[in-house]
């Protein structure tokens, strides 16, 4: 049997960052992933980075954590391209006090009115958009990557990690939390954070918690231009909320990456389609087409589905859910880019120094009835 001050399990974006900033302030961290790194869901998302959030604390992580992206460019992918938010009309003045509420913040976003949105984006048919906004600061990361240099950096700053190590059991005792893994290591922490993604709320069930989290299934489809068509390839980030999708340019040239911003339905999270079918990536692509009449002519090149882990406001779920154990899940699929600095106030939670701004993602708030507001309408993944 091993001990440590405290337990992670899950090597996700999340799990990584807090093992990242609590290794860095001299704690003795352990950290267990079922998988490889980044092997979840992490490493199957989109990876867009945005600081265009409703709610101010998260718009405030998520401008920091864009900060640690670039800052660390080469080793996350990073890359500012800038990114465009379409709304319908009925969503201006949510859109105004959102952009308002940005800038407060330090974070450009600039109101685009829809004549202001025909004469910079002509290429763009404009079909039921009120308003748009720019976010200067936007672009794409790679989500595996970053994961993989922040796990990296903890365990250069002493922290143990353990791939491969599933948790089967976990029992709370006065003293400390056990950890039983599947080939019978055990191993005592005196605190324990589960950052295990869609596997979060099954993990906690035997000590009595009961989040209700559930796992979504959602597609990214790549696509590519006609040879012709390459110089007008999906330049920047495009979050289509009044068209229900978003985009991305691809990771090669003249590629680019759709992905839609419904809720879906729950799965399993050990067994799903992890394939796009014909129809999702017909009714992906036709969506894009609509907008940009230029992308009917591109041509689907590959698929994928990742699982989002996701709340009844979807919102991130955080805090102490036991004496002894907390919680770092429910992200919603807009988790990524959070990461990097949302890991400190992790951070800051488990040695007992909590932003009291935290208190807002209170595991407690559903069954007090305090959901928060996110995003516009069923985009709610804008947060």
């Amino acid at each position: 049997m091993t001990g440590a001050d405290i337990g992670i399990i899950g090597a996700g974006a999340h799990g990584a960052a807090v093992a990242h900033h609590l290794a860095g302030r001299g704690a003795q961290v352990h950290v267990f992933e079922r998988g490889d790194i980044a092997s979840g869901p992490t490493g199957a998302a989109s990876g867009v980075v945005r600081n265009y959030y409703t709610n101010a604390f998260l718009a405030e992580a998520a401008r920091d954590g864009t900060a640690f992206l670039a800052e660390h460019a080469d080793d996350t992918g990073f890359v500012r391209t800038g990114g465009l938010y379409l709304h319908g009309p009925h969503d201006t003045d949510a859109v105004t006090a959102t952009v308002t509420g940005l800038g407060d913040l330090g974070i450009a976003a600039e109101l685009l009115p829809r004549r202001a949105l025909s004469l910079r984006f002509p290429g763009l048919d404009l079909d039921g958009v009120g308003i748009g906004v720019w976010e200067e600061g936007a672009g794409h990361a790679d989500p595996a990557a970053t994961t993989r240099t922040l796990a990296r950096s903890a365990e250069q700053r002493g922290a143990r990690l353990h791939t491969g190590a599933q948790i089967v059991d976990i029992r709370e005792h006065t003293h400390a939390v056990t950890l039983t893994r599947a080939d019978g290591t055990r191993h005592d922490v005196e605190r324990l954070l589960v950052a295990a993604g869609p596997w979060t709320a099954p993990l906690l069930r035997p000590l009595g918690v009961h989040l209700p989290l559930t796992a979504e299934r959602h597609v990214v489809a790549a696509f590519a231009h006609l040879a012709e068509d390459t110089g007008r390839a999906v330049p920047h980030v495009l979050i289509d909320v009044a068209g229900g999708y978003y985009a991305r340019p691809g990771s090669a040239p003249g590629t680019f990456w759709l992905g839609a911003l419904d809720p879906t339905f729950d799965v399993d999270p050990d067994h799903y389609d992890r394939t796009v079918s014909a129809r999702e990536q017909a009714d992906l692509g036709a969506r894009a087409a609509r907008r940009a009449p230029v992308r009917a002519h591109a041509s689907f090149g590959h698929g994928w589905a990742s699982l989002y882990d996701v709340s009844p406001d979807w919102q991130p779920v955080i805090g102490r859910v036991t004496d002894r154990v907390y919680v770092d899940a429910g992200t919603s699929g807009h988790g990524f880019k959070l990461a990097p600095a949302l890991g400190a106030h992790v951070a800051d939670l488990l040695t007992d120094r909590a932003d009291p701004r935290l208190q807002q993602f209170s595991p407690g708030r559903f069954a007090a009835g305090a959901r928060l507001a996110a995003g516009f309408g069923s985009a709610r993944i804008l947060g």
